[in-house]
């Protein structure tokens, strides 16, 4: 990474590790007057070194979480990586949980915007807590899980080959070092570096493949591409201006469609996370993602956000 890094932790991570108000099980009681019902999910063990129970009291008729805690053995920041999950995750509905990433947690517990929030060797600690999140989501809704969810990378991770992909392609991971960094996977278990090699290899060819087709739509008018090369674009011009902002600050967009209405280019989108409440939405992000796309693509783009 380019930002500059730090071995020790900053303010809010010690804050969090020496007060951590989110430690602890929920009580039928609790949940009872928050007329909510219990629900926990396990992740990790103690063999890991990282062992996570996510306790949520959910309101059933809406599913959203109206109090959530964790209990948690394991390094120190992921005392405080948890503890800001827990807070993230307070007052929202299973979907936004899902939608919780990790540019987004990390960036909530960093002080200062441009220095990494944990050491490069704890940030599986992240990575760990996103993913736990994500599979409680599917366990409350019951939502099947595919062969690769369920089958574990390596046995130093708690993390699946499926989640360990997604990672690799969220942070464009290139060596096993870096890897294990980001999800322990290969740490200390040499019996699946193949499977990580292959893992990264694939990663590799598809981001030379996403750049060669960037090349080529860069060399194509916007207004002489297909309708789903358009929404490729879109996409890519987001990718490379508004949308780091957007997750720094909780949110995200997704591209719903691209239409045409005279001379004019409808860029059809949905606010996610923080950005679907957020009273600039319809204002200043708003124009903020219109302007970056008429810059980049075209001067008749209109963003329409439904």
């Amino acid at each position: 990474m380019s930002e500059e890094t730090r071995n020790e932790y900053g303010i809010k991570v010690e804050m969090f590790i020496s007060d951590p108000k989110y430690v602890g099980t929920i009580s039928e009681e609790e949940a009872t007057k928050l007329d909510a019902t219990l629900f926990s999910f396990n992740y990790g063990s103690d063999a890991l070194g990282y062992n996570l129970t996510l306790h949520w009291a959910i309101n059933v008729q809406e599913a959203t979480i109206v109090l959530a805690r964790y209990t948690y053995d394991g390094i120190a920041s992921g005392i405080a990586v948890n503890h800001m999950l827990s807070l993230i995750c307070a007052n929202k509905n299973m979907n936004e949980v899902e939608k919780i990433t990790y540019t987004s947690l990390e960036r909530f517990l960093r002080d200062n915007p441009k220095i990494d929030a944990l050491p490069e060797s704890e940030r599986y600690t992240i990575t760990f807590a996103i993913d736990a999140a994500k599979l409680a989501v599917k366990k409350y809704i019951k939502l099947a899980l595919t062969h690769e969810e369920k089958t574990l990378a390596c046995t130093d991770t708690a993390m699946s080959i499926a989640s360990v992909t997604a990672a690799i392609a969220l942070h464009n991971i290139d060596s096993l070092e870096s890897l294990a960094n980001y999800t322990k996977a290969g740490s200390s278990d040499s019996s699946c570096k193949e499977t990580l090699e292959a893992l990264l290899e694939a990663q590799k060819k598809a981001v030379a493949a996403e750049q060669e087709a960037e090349d080529a739509l860069t060399e194509v008018p916007f207004k002489d591409l297909s309708p789903e090369h358009k929404v490729i674009a879109v996409e890519i011009a987001i990718d490379n201006t508004v949308r780091d902002f957007l997750v720094m600050d909780g949110g995200d967009i997704d591209i719903l469609n691209v239409k045409e209405d005279g001379d004019f280019y409808v860029v059809y989108i949905s606010y996610l996370g923080a950005c679907s409440s957020c009273s600039s939405s319809g204002t200043g992000t708003l124009y903020a993602i219109q302007n970056a796309l008429q810059d980049k693509l075209d001067p008749n783009i209109q963003v329409v956000p439904i």
